[in-house]
């Protein structure tokens, strides 16, 4: 059963170590363990001014290997040595670079899909709301008001759900995540705050990327689920000055919440609910969509076809194989599955999209990122991850080993790249293509075999997931040459 706290979460504001500079670090070091600055020196083989000037931070230590000595010559713990070369790479590259991209790669190891069901909370009868308007004096209150009214509006035929309110509230986003599993017309328009103001608190740094978090299950439900955004100060928006800032609206309902989410009032007066939905329409066309949804697997192979004819650099970040590139007209012949809806037409559609991706030329600046053991999954069950397992049958071994074969060539030219561990959990695999002016997110629900395409719309995200690809150290792949050798020696295992 899922759980939850009746306490309101800031889920938006994820819980991040925050290094001190190097220097601290190292000063702190120096004077807790009484090291000798003249010895730490000539240990590291610097003279006394130039470490001074270390400890100072006014200068970096010239590598890693630096810093490893000075760890090991200060008798440091692992994880007092882990924290220095964290603060190093800080030094290096920049603190809102370094945190920037440390969200983005823990944004790939917990992404998932969860599979919930409704909370075992009580909900509000309708006889609580006989009135026109019901004041709401606590968060239990409003969770209780919630569960009540979206429960009731996804059991409708045509339902509709407005939302003005920020996916920090994890009790509301669990709701609708569980709720649309049963229901598949229920229209859910949802706007949010993004965040513009580069000088908010560092907890905050990394806003925007944290509410695409918690808004990407409710792309994965059968109901229809669109969220825009608009730019503001985010610590404005939320101020304790602002009144009842957050609304959701339903059909019958409309439920104004205060800021610190403690008090509120719902209503179903028919006059009040005119009033609040038209504010909302008004709303709604100031804003900009956040990402674009495309469900039907036609439409997911034009739009993919469309975007490679219009870049020309970019990253195919998954840890499975794309192993479209090296399919062939037999393969699509053979595996489609032969009663398949509109069958011959997809089976064109896909023949057009292996020309444009075999036809990119040199000069185009794309890489394909893979995992070695996404290429093991690949050969254990024989499904190629870009598409829903209910278009085609698993390949036969001899097919799989065929395209492997193919994978581990590509490999000795520089637009290939293997990493030697995955980032992020195989079985809930997460397709990222990020280019500088286009990108697009993939995953499979969880609840069905449909893949789900969502086109970035908003520049910033598209600028952090194309820098958290463009940065990646060379230190977490394997060179061409060993790639080439790794994949044949998992041909050589398979082939037995």
């Amino acid at each position: 059963m899922w759980e939850y706290s009746f306490l309101p979460r800031k889920t938006c504001e994820r819980e991040i170590k925050i290094m001190p500079d190097f220097a601290t670090l190292l000063s702190e070091h120096i004077h807790n363990k009484n090291i000798k600055t003249y010895a730490l020196a000539q240990y590291c083989n610097l003279d006394r001014s130039n470490m001074y000037k270390i400890i100072k931070g006014q200068r970096k230590p010239s590598s890693l290997e630096m810093v490893e000595k000075m760890c090991k010559f200060m008798h440091l713990s692992p994880s007092e040595q882990a924290d220095m070369e964290e603060s190093y790479h800080i030094a290096l590259i920049g603190r809102e670079n370094y945190y920037r991209r440390k969200a983005v790669q823990q944004f790939f190891e917990e992404f998932r899909i969860p599979t919930l069901q409704l909370p075992a909370t009580s909900p509000s009868n309708a006889s609580d709301y006989a009135d026109n308007a019901t004041l709401l004096h606590s968060h239990l209150e409003i969770n209780r008001s919630l569960l009540y009214i979206i429960a009731s509006e996804l059991k409708k035929s045509g339902g509709k759900i407005s939302l003005l309110i920020q996916p920090d509230y994890t009790f509301l986003m669990n709701i609708l995540t569980a709720g649309g599993y049963a229901s598949s017309s229920v229209d859910i328009d949802h706007i949010i705050c993004l965040n513009n103001n580069q000088n908010v608190s560092f907890a905050r740094q990394n806003y925007n990327l944290n509410c695409l978090r918690n808004i990407l299950p409710l792309y994965s439900n059968h109901y229809q689920y669109n969220c825009y955004y608009y730019y503001d100060d985010i610590d404005a928006v939320t101020s304790a000055f602002a009144l009842f800032p957050y609304a959701v609206i339903t059909t019958e309902y409309a439920c104004l919440i205060s800021s610190d989410m403690q008090s509120g009032f719902i209503t179903k007066d028919p006059e009040s609910l005119k009033l609040f939905s038209y504010l909302f329409s008004q709303y709604l066309a100031q804003t900009t969509p956040l990402l674009r949804p495309v469900t039907d697997l036609g439409g997911q192979i034009q739009y993919v076809e469309n975007t490679m004819q219009n870049i020309t650099e970019g990253y195919f970040f998954q840890m499975l194989p794309c192993l479209t590139r090296f399919l062939t007209r037999d393969m699509l012949e053979t595996y489609i599955v032969k009663d398949l809806p509109h069958r011959s037409e997809l089976l064109d559609r896909l023949q057009n999209y292996l020309h444009e991706l075999q036809s990119i030329p040199a000069s185009a600046d794309l890489t394909f990122i893979c995992s070695i053991e996404g290429i093991r999954k690949f050969l254990n069950t024989g499904r190629v991850g870009e598409y829903p397992a209910y278009a085609y049958t698993p390949l036969n071994l001899s097919d799989r080993l065929f395209l492997i074969r193919q994978l581990a060539n590509s490999m000795l030219n520089e637009h290939n790249r293997l990493l030697k561990r995955a980032i992020g959990m195989i079985d809930h695999e997460f397709y990222l293509f990020a280019g500088r002016q286009y990108g697009y997110f993939m995953f499979q629900t969880s609840n069905t075999d449909r893949m789900i395409y969502l086109n970035i719309e908003e520049p910033g995200l598209l600028f952090t997931f194309f820098d958290f690809c463009d940065t990646l150290d060379d230190e977490i792949f394997f060179t061409s040459e060993e790639a080439y050798r790794k994949i044949h020696d998992l041909i050589q295992e398979y082939s037995k």
